[in-house]
């Protein structure tokens, strides 16, 4: 297929797609208003909700609360960016260079176009999990969350594994994460306490290199390894922030509406009050 196309193509599957998505968000945030309650009843911790969480309010939008058509819509960038033929100029010295890298054919394109399409669904789906889950703990006071890895998982989240985090923390995440959130009170937080290191023996962090491996199958601690490279780690979310910051330009460019839906992380980023949160949710739809 050509990629002057891939915006018909796509036209005609989005509504199909939207309407999947949205009911995949749906299924996982109402799956998030029976775990919680029931991970507390489980373990033996309080339980007082003060409102009660709408599922609804976490479908059909993406967790930074643009459209879902208009973040889905990036598979189509994507495809049309990795069609593009692009010249690069590198300038050493007196020496200029001049390089041309021509674009991917057709069905290649649409083939790096459906990766990152799949990618934007599963972060979409356990984003609307986890925003519900999170929702649900604001609503109870004094519980908060420990970060629960998916092994095998990258060293930014293995390193996490077991943190124990206030309601109104955002957990860090990155696209295509998978981790969970163990409801918890601060006195409980080391019941669910996992080892990062240990993850790292057991051969289930999937970024390491081999040396970083050999370092720790020698007794090194896996923060220290990892603080090591504390340069290139800062580097690399550096980049993600920037292709971040560049995928909601590229959404603006092709007609989405940031800001669109008021969403948790909007309350909990600028909010430390836990009941200014609440009012905030109640007004916004979001619980009641």
């Amino acid at each position: 297929m050509a990629p002057d196309n891939f915006d018909g193509s796509w036209a005609q599957i989005a509504p199909q797609m939207v309407a999947f998505t949205s009911g995949a968000q749906l299924a996982a945030a109402q799956a998030a208003t029976t775990y919680v309650p029931a991970v507390l009843d489980e373990t033996g911790q309080p339980d007082r909700p003060e409102a009660r969480v709408r599922p609804q309010a976490f479908a059909g939008v993406a967790s930074d609360g643009r459209s879902l058509a208009g973040l889905l819509e990036g598979a189509v960038v994507a495809s049309k960016r990795a069609a593009t033929t692009r010249t690069y100029v590198e300038t050493v010295g007196s020496l200029r260079t001049r390089t041309t890298v021509p674009g991917l054919d057709g069905g290649d394109a649409l083939a790096l176009g459906q990766k990152w399409l799949e990618q934007a669904l599963q972060t979409a789906v356990a984003d609307a999990m986890r925003d519900a889950t999170q929702a649900e703990l604001l609503v109870r006071p004094q519980v908060g969350y420990v970060r629960m890895v998916n092994p095998p998982c990258c060293s930014r989240c293995a390193v996490l594994a077991g943190k124990w985090y206030r309601s109104n923390d955002i957990m860090p995440r990155h696209p295509g994460c998978d981790c969970l959130l163990i409801p918890s009170t601060e006195n409980m937080a080391g019941t669910f306490r996992i080892d990062p290191s240990a993850l790292a023996r057991r051969g289930l962090i999937n970024d390491l290199s081999a040396n970083q491996r050999k370092r720790i199958a020698d007794g090194a601690d896996l923060p220290k390894v990892l603080n090591e490279s504390r340069d290139r780690w800062r580097e690399r979310m550096a980049a993600d922030r920037r292709a971040t910051k560049a995928a909601s330009k590229r959404q603006q460019w092709a007609g989405a509406e940031p800001g669109q839906a008021a969403t948790v992380h909007d309350f909990m980023a600028h909010l430390t009050n836990r009941v200014d949160v609440l009012n905030k949710m109640r007004a916004a739809g979001i619980a009641d």
